[in-house]
């Protein structure tokens, strides 16, 4: 008998570090997901306004100014954002205001960064949860910002549908188009941001699909069960 409790103890043992390694693990990975959200994107973002601001130095000098004041707003927003992820926070876009008011502030971001977006909801509205919110937000975000700066879009259409079993986001660009499969294999540096969106969806039992070919736009469509 004492072998066999011996036995079973170990086995406990064993099996509450496992636990707790897996425990570390979804840690790290929902920290590297907040880090990419939050600093990256925004670091990304003020880049490309100083950059943009650099060359309106040297012919117009007076129209650097809208540029700084975007790379200043985003700083400022992605610093906020950044403590908050440390403290495993809501966004603070979703504080108080429900998704898809979240949502319509995104277009009206899009909107004032010369984009021509639009916000659709279907469906009854409910009450999704707190973090099925900051997931489907987050994915929102992260396809919004790549669209900034790599699609090159004209217009941009984000969808939330509110269905018996399930609710859906799609988010719809008619941009230049990307081939997903050669950025699922490595050979975009911008893959990550599209990993990050699938398992946050995944992470809920859902699922991303991502419909694009070079030339002819990008639709994402995320659905998670409700």
């Amino acid at each position: 008998v004492a072998p066999l409790i011996d036995e079973l103890t170990r086995a406990r043992r064993g099996l509450a570090h496992t636990e707790r390694m897996a425990a570390v693990l979804e840690e790290r990975q929902r920290i590297a997901r907040e880090i990419h959200d939050t600093l990256a994107q925004g670091f990304t973002s003020v880049i490309m306004h100083l950059e943009a601001a650099e060359r309106c130095l040297t012919g117009d000098p007076v129209s650097a100014a809208p540029h700084i004041a975007e790379a200043k707003r985003v700083a400022r927003d992605s610093l906020r954002e950044s403590r908050r992820s440390l403290w495993a926070l809501r966004p603070e876009v979703l504080e108080g205001d429900s998704l898809s008011a979240a949502l319509r502030q995104l277009v009206d971001r899009l909107n004032e960064r010369g984009a021509a977006a639009r916000f659709v909801e279907n469906g009854k509205p409910r009450e999704l949860g707190t973090a099925v919110d900051v997931a489907l937000l987050r994915v929102a975000q992260e396809a919004c910002a790549n669209i900034q700066k790599h699609a090159r879009a004209n217009v941009v259409t984000l969808t939330l549908t509110f269905m018996d079993d399930e609710v859906a986001l799609d988010i719809q660009d008619d941009g230049v188009g990307f081939d997903p499969a050669a950025v699922r294999m490595g050979a975009s540096g911008g893959s990550y941001g599209l990993i990050g969106m699938r398992e946050r969806v995944e992470q809920f039992g859902g699922s991303l699909q991502i419909e694009s070919s070079p030339g002819d736009g990008t639709t994402i469509a995320a659905h998670i069960k409700a």
